[in-house]
């Protein structure tokens, strides 16, 4: 239906040879678009093309054993769409014009990326139910056209593991455009106040967790929504003082010197867009907001505004300046999309260029205050175009969903390109069992967990785990967030997920299935078993290899792996195997 409804007839259809002979992609465009040329770059062909008028550009490939469509929306969308179903905006702080078709074998049999990254479209993508085919349509909308008077389209010419290809394509879309440094804080375990109190947070509530945080092993509070003045009842219809809310932070400058004396960083959160009804500054500034989002009850600062931009660079840096602050956490950027494709009258008139500017300000300004301060963006924020001017990025919010953050947190591994991820804060039941817990821990392992509970009644056997968790995770930090990170059956959530760093290498089981092991230079082993089972299946590529495994609570063992096998590991916990040179 996808080509059908969009004049099919029209097209122009080039065919992209790759260098494996079971590529088989093909390109067409139509209406003010044309093909240029057709470039080899190592391993994409990137093709030019021109955009002199409204037109569109489709890709199209048979679907084969196709098992799902990774693209960075990050939604819980079907693995393998419809044509009809298929459906993404995008601009710089909405997802991105990316997507790699993957095989049952977890091979990519069309990995793609359009190098629009910044101004807002659309992009359509499925299986054609009438060419048993998959499908992809960039429409290029006259604005579009003129923005940018050509297009490049990057296809990896082969069929390599769905992972590499995302890589590669990362490489292109960010295209050397640079990185915010790391902060100290990027990479600590953080205490957040959020799915733990909600808007109900204090400053005795976070001086009495932060203590019992830094016990089980945090290093940094994220302060969220409800410090500021008029932060209560859920929704943002008091946004835009940010200034705090003197009942509950009578001193929030004291409060954050309490904290850094507890060797805690302190990060506060901020959606400096929202402008709601109750704030001083609503009459000064609702001239610049005309456009109001119902969902969140406040009306949205227009980016595209001068004045605007400055305002919320100034805001950030006033908060970093007068409260001693190691980060901020900026939320409801996407929010700005309420203006996509609506007139402006600023001086930019794109949503996406608009906030490309705005966030080199936040940071430009920021790091005039403080050098080394932590930024937070989080899905679907993702683009290119943005990843220099945050330091981290955070998966969007599924609270208890410890899959969802598993899948997030290995999406956002893979698209990001230096920026260090942090999980979605963790919850749970606290009258479960402590199994509950330690899922929620184990699913985030691969970026930096961040937890959300009220610790003061947390069960002992809840803190207890997460106290030895953290600890493992600590111990693992340089391999899990530095390494080269693999994941296995993207279409299943990825059950099977690793990391390897040098001659240290991890390995997950989220569900239990068969650990594929190549020990080849490896000489740590660590095996996280996130299940109920207490023996994990294995297949090991090459000769036997000797080691001496270590658990918690027993005496290191002598054991041989070899073939295909099973291993003894705790369930939902983690173990170490030192290999024998």
């Amino acid at each position: 239906m996808l080509l059908e409804d969009h004049d099919v007839e029209s097209l122009e259809w080039t065919r992209l040879d790759g260098v494996s002979n079971d590529l088989d992609v093909d390109i067409a465009v139509s209406g003010g678009c044309r093909i240029e040329r057709i470039e080899r770059r190592g391993a994409l062909d990137v093709v030019r093309i021109v955009t002199e008028g409204a037109g569109q550009i489709v890709l199209q490939t048979p679907l084969g054993n196709a098992s799902g469509f990774w693209n960075p929306e990050f939604t819980l969308a079907p693995a393998l769409p419809a044509d009809w179903r298929g459906h993404e905006s995008f601009s710089a702080v909405k997802s991105a014009p990316v997507g790699v078709l993957t095989d049952i074998d977890g091979t990519s049999s069309l990995a793609f990326g359009f190098d629009c990254v910044v101004d807002e479209g659309v992009l359509q993508f499925g299986a054609s139910e009438e060419s048993k085919s998959f499908v992809v349509r960039l429409g290029v909308s006259a604005e579009l056209a003129r923005r940018r008077g050509a297009i490049d389209l990057a296809v990896v010419t082969s069929r390599p593991p769905y992972e590499e290809a995302i890589r590669l394509l990362s490489d292109f879309l960010h295209g050397g455009a640079g990185h915010r440094p790391i902060s100290r804080t990027a990479t600590r375990p953080v205490y957040s106040t959020w799915y733990a109190y909600s808007q109900a947070v204090s400053a005795r509530i976070v001086e009495d967790e932060a203590r019992m945080a830094r016990e089980l092993g945090c290093r940094s509070v994220f302060i969220d929504d409800g410090w500021q003045a008029f932060g209560d009842g859920r929704w943002y219809a008091g946004c835009g003082d940010w200034i705090p809310d003197t009942a509950k932070f009578p001193d929030l400058r004291g409060t954050v010197d309490g904290l850094h004396a507890l060797d805690m960083d302190v990060v506060l959160w901020i959606a400096p867009l929202l402008l709601g009804v109750q704030s001083a500054a609503y009459e000064d500034l609702r001239r610049f907001a005309p456009l109001h989002s119902p969902g969140l009850r406040a009306d949205v600062l227009d980016p595209r505004r001068r004045e605007v931009r400055a305002h919320v660079a100034a805001t950030c840096a006033r908060l970093v300046r007068d409260y001693d602050l190691d980060g901020l956490k900026i939320d409801f950027l996407n929010n700005a999309m309420v203006y996509a494709g609506t007139p402006s009258d600023g001086d930019i008139d794109d949503v996406g260029r608009a906030m490309v500017a705005l966030l080199r300000e936040v940071a430009d300004e920021v790091d005039a205050v403080r050098p080394g301060t932590l930024i937070e963006f989080r899905q679907p924020y993702v683009s290119p175009a943005v990843a220099p001017f945050a330091d981290v990025i955070r998966a969007d919010d599924c609270p208890a969903d410890a899959d969802q953050n598993r899948r997030s947190i290995v999406d956002l591994r893979l698209f990001a390109e230096r920026q260090i991820v942090h999980s979605d804060p963790l919850m749970w039941d606290p009258t479960a069992g402590p199994d509950a817990p330690a899922r929620q821990v184990l699913n985030a392992f691969f970026g930096v967990p961040q937890l959300s509970m009220p610790l003061g009644s947390l069960p002992a056997s809840h803190a207890r785990v997460v106290a030895e968790l953290i600890a493992e995770w600590e111990g693992l930090r340089d391999t899990l967030l530095g390494g080269e990170l693999f994941a296995a059956l993207p279409a299943e959530g990825y059950p099977i997920v690793g990391c390897r760093r040098e001659d240290a290498l991890v390995v997950a089981a989220y569900q239990p299935r068969v650990l594929e092991l190549a020990l080849d230079g490896v000489a740590t082993l660590s095996i996280v078993n996130a299940t109920a089972s207490t023996s994990l299946p294995y297949a090991l590529a090459g000769d036997p290899v000797r080691g001496i495994l270590r658990a918690p609570g027993t005496e290191p063992t002598p054991v041989v792996l070899s073939g295909r096998g099973f291993l003894d590991v705790p369930a939902w916990g983690v173990v170490h195997l030192d290999l024998a040179g």
